[in-house]
Parts: C-alpha cells; structure tokens; sequence
C-alpha cells in the first residue's frame, strides 16, 4: 500500500512521494479507463459513459440528488448568482444542468475527447487547464461561482488550483470544492469492522485526501472561509451494517442502488437538512465546501 503523510501546510493527507507528471500521465493513458469499466474507479463516470438506461438511471439520480442540492445550496449561500464556471467539467452534464436551471454556466475540461463530445452536444465546455483559463485576465475576477467537483484530490498541488479558482472569482463569489471524506471516523470505524486495508486510498491518482475540518481550514487559508457546507450518503454504513461491498462490483451495484432509491424518495429540502447535519459531524462520503472571496 501507498505511504499516506498529513501535508503540513494545511492538515490533509497525501500520498509520499507525490507522483510525478510521467507518472500520472502514463496511469491515465493506460490503466484509468480499464479501471473504471471493471469498477474499480468513479462509478458514477462509468455508468455515465456506459449508455443505455442504466447511464439513463445515473443521470436522473444526480439531477435529482447531488446536482439539485448543489444548485439549491449555491442559491442560498451567494444568492443572485449568474454566470458560473465548472472545473473539469468532462462531457458537461453539471453544466448542461446550471443552464437548464437559468444560471450563464460554463465549464473548462483539458481532455480534448470529452470536451469536444459536450460542444457538438451544444454545452460549452472549452479545452483548457484551470492555468491556462486563469491566466487570461479577460478570465480574472469574472465568475459569480467557481465549481471544482472532485478535482483537488486528483492534482500534485492542491494548492495552486485553489488559488487558480479564487483569481476567477469576483468579489463577494463562492468556490464550490467537492472532494472525498477520507480519513473520517466512520471509514475508520468500517475498517476495524471489516479488517480491510484502507480502500479509500486509490494511488497514484488519489494524490490528496481530506476531512471537512482539513478542507474547511485549507480554503480559509487561501482566503476562501466557508460560510456552508454539506455532503452525501454515508456508505460506510453499509459496511457497517454487514454489507461489504469494497472489491466486490455486484455488491457495490446493488448498495448504489439502495441509495439512490433513498436519495430520490426524499424531498430536497429534508434532504439538504438531513446532509447538512451530516456533515457538521463530520460524516457522509463527499465533503463539500462553499467558499467566499471577500475582497
């Protein structure tokens, strides 16, 4: 297993050494994709490229659960909120969505495939780095929102993407940062359960892993203190509970499922109250952060 260290300049962990850009470059070229159709990376992306009704399926899901509550939240924290920006925005479906919702939503994604699929789709999503964007200073200072979902754990230096998003940000917007709940007490509680290795560390391409306090006290520190935040389904639980789905496709499949029936049967609003307190404990899967640039 990959050595973890806790990174000292803002308390999250991170894998040591820090892999390199061959290196990475080199695991996304020739093992992410296979790892993703054997199920053993980003569910969510697998069943989105899958096609057929189980993309179908997904797609209703995250509009009716994640996205809704991102957008929901968003409104709440910033208020009149307009043109938005999406941070890796793949084949753009969180942007199609923004658009769907009113907001002038945007997204950059660097892979040119996926880029150019959301174009002819008719979503604007442009080919570019989150450096490359912000180093434009017609790009400076011009978004109401910044949206990075589950990016930070994936970069070598978490630190320059956050200053990259807060150069975007006009006075008084907000970073939405979505990353995995790591390290929490429930993983570690599933872990003495089960007697499994820590299956949350996924090297080389899971580079970082936070906690809320470690998020929320990173963006404070880039002058980005988070005024909300909130998160998603505990599935540890489900280890917890006897229902070991960890290295095991059809289990994880079926524990998916029971949270998605969950997660659509609850009004948003109950929902968001529900994650909302979820996460002041610290508990559920992803950790997101709402961030404000205040001068």
């Amino acid at each position: 297993m990959s050595r973890v260290v806790r990174e000292g300049r803002g308390g999250w962990y991170r894998l040591d050494p820090v892999p390199g850009a061959d290196e990475l470059e080199d695991f996304y070229e020739s093992r992410y994709y296979d790892l993703i159709r054997r199920g053993g990376r980003a569910p969510e992306l697998r069943k989105l490229t899958a096609g057929g009704d189980a993309a179908r399926r997904e797609l209703e899901w995250l509009r009716g659960s994640m996205y809704r509550d991102l957008v929901d939240s968003l409104v709440e924290v910033h208020g009149a909120c307009s043109r938005v920006l999406d941070v890796g925005a793949g084949t753009g479906q969180f942007v199609e969505f923004l658009r769907a919702e009113g907001l002038d939503a945007e997204g950059i994604e660097p892979a040119r495939e996926a880029s150019e699929s959301a174009r002819a789709a008719g979503i604007p999503i442009h080919t570019s780095t989150l450096a490359g964007w912000s180093e434009d200073p017609n790009h400076s200072g011009a978004y109401d929102a910044v949206v990075a979902l589950n990016v930070l754990e994936h970069v070598p230096d978490p630190v320059a993407v956050v200053r990259g998003v807060r150069k975007l940000l006009a006075v008084g917007g907000v970073a939405v940062i979505r990353v995995p709940n790591d390290f929490s007490e429930l993983q570690e509680a599933a872990q003495r359960a089960t007697g499994l290795e820590p299956w949350w560390i996924c090297a080389p391409d899971h580079v970082n892993y936070f906690t809320f306090a470690s998020l929320c006290a990173f963006l404070a520190s880039e002058g980005l203190p988070v005024e909300h935040q909130f998160t998603d389904f505990p599935v540890e639980l489900f280890l917890l509970m006897g229902d070991v789905y960890v290295g095991n496709v059809a289990a994880g499949a079926a524990m998916h499922e029971r949270r998605v029936r969950m997660e659509l049967a609850l009004p948003p609003a109950v929902r968001r109250r529900l994650y909302t307190a979820l996460a002041a404990a610290g508990f559920g899967r992803n950790a997101v952060a709402f961030g404000r640039r205040r001068d």
